[in-house]
C-alpha cells in the first residue's frame, strides 16, 4: 500500500546535504537516530539527521501562499 509508506531523507548533521533516502511503513517510522553516516562533503562520519521527504518544501509552499503583510497606516489628525 503506497499510502501506508513514508519516504525518509538521511541528512548530514553538519552541512545538511542529503546523503540517502529510504521508504518505511508508517507503523515502523522512527526519525530519531543516534547513528553516524559518512558525508563525502565533510569528509567524515557525522550524526545522521532523518526528516520526512518533502516536508520543508511543503512548509515553504504553504508559507508563500500567506498574504503579504502591509505597513500600518497612521491615523489622520482631524484637527489639522
Amino acid at each position: 500500500m503506497p499510502g501506508n509508506e513514508v519516504t525518509v531523507d538521511q541528512l548530514c548533521g553538519k552541512c545538511g546535504c542529503r546523503l540517502g533516502r529510504f521508504t518505511v511503513k508508517k507503523d515502523n517510522l522512527m526519525l530519531a537516530s543516534r547513528e553516524e553516516i559518512w558525508c563525502p562533503r565533510c569528509g567524515e562520519n557525522t550524526p545522521e539527521i532523518r526528516d520526512i521527504s518533502g516536508r520543508l518544501e511543503s512548509i515553504e509552499r504553504e508559507q508563500s501562499s500567506y498574504p503579504q503583510p502591509e505597513p500600518a497606516s497612521l491615523p489622520r489628525n482631524p484637527s489639522a
